[in-house]
């Protein structure tokens, strides 16, 4: 199934912080970028939109964290692919 730049980024984003068992942990958005396979400046924009639609919080300069909205963004996603 094909996902939007925005969905995979968020998605990743899920994924590490799922992992890590803490939904609200802070990663580095270019880590995360890379993960997802995008170049810094596509960051940057999709980062600029996800905070603006409350899906994540910027703690810093480059650092990142899920709101509960981006949650439940992901788990809706994951439920759509069925996993």
């Amino acid at each position: 199934m094909g996902r939007t730049k925005d969905e995979r980024y968020v998605l990743w984003l899920y994924k590490l912080a799922k992992e890590d068992g803490d939904l609200e942990g802070t990663y580095n958005r270019y880590e995360v970028g890379q993960m997802a396979g995008l170049h810094p400046k596509a960051v940057d924009t999709i980062c600029k939109l996800l905070v603006q639609a409350n899906f994540i919080r910027k703690e810093g300069d480059e650092d990142i964290h899920l709101t509960p909205h981006g949650v439940k963004l992901c788990e809706q996603l994951i439920g759509e692919s069925g996993g």
